[in-house]
């Protein structure tokens, strides 16, 4: 019976730990907020314990990234009528709320779909997914893939760059809000991996981390965000 206890309590103190380290302050659910990354319900609640669907979780990052839907238009105005199918899922219909997010997103290479093509948007999504779909927006993909890709890789990055130090997360288990905006928060500082270039002699493309030392530039989400107000 005291081992039982002491197992429980052992469960219910990783618990805790789990949600400390992933809290989200309030200064940071005011940037949020502020950002219009996170907006919450009627009255204003961010449900940070509840789950997040993939349509949501798009909507949040392509917002974070500054992808809106005049970007998106910009992006596929000179794309020939008969491919711009290649930036559409079948199961998101052109009137559903986040289909201009989720078209964007796909553009931008920031989401794929499953097996069959579909983005499935009222799914629950997934830690590793979130966390895919957050590295794909910094510009990491390329760092990611060369670590094994999907989905070790990216949670690999993501520790690296900072995105999820300290935190803990379930495998496979479907995503948090609280987690995602901590991700998305973390992001907005982030240094931008953008690519500078190609090695003609290994036909390699060149990538670059906009970090602001040694003379390179510094790019974040933020700077962005900011740029644009």
């Amino acid at each position: 019976m005291k081992r039982i206890i002491s197992l429980v309590m052992v469960v219910v103190f990783l618990i805790s730990v789990s949600v400390m380290a992933n809290a989200v302050t309030d200064e940071q659910k005011a940037e949020l907020k502020e950002l219009g990354i996170m907006i919450g319900d009627e009255n204003g609640d961010l449900r940070l314990n509840d789950t997040i669907t993939r349509a949501e979780a798009i909507k949040m990052i392509c917002v974070a990234g500054n992808i809106s839907i005049e970007n998106q238009e910009e992006l596929t105005f000179s794309i020939e009528p008969e491919t711009q199918s290649v930036y559409k899922y079948p199961d998101v219909s052109d009137n559903h709320w986040a289909y201009q997010y989720i078209k964007s997103a796909k553009t931008y290479g920031i989401i794929e779909g499953d097996e069959n093509g579909n983005f499935n948007p009222e799914n629950n999504v997934t830690n590793e997914e979130v966390i895919k779909m957050v590295v794909a927006l910094l510009g990491y993909s390329p760092m990611a893939d060369t670590r094994g890709g999907y989905p070790a890789g990216y949670t690999a990055t993501a520790t690296q760059i900072g995105l999820t130090t300290d935190m803990q997360f379930e495998v496979d288990a479907p995503a948090i809000r609280r987690d995602v905006a901590k991700i998305i928060y973390r992001a907005l500082d982030t240094p931008l991996m953008v690519q500078t270039g190609i090695n003609f002699s290994t036909q390699n493309a060149e990538y670059k981390i906009m970090d602001g030392k040694n003379g390179v530039d510094l790019m974040t989400l933020r700077k962005n965000i900011n740029e644009s107000i």
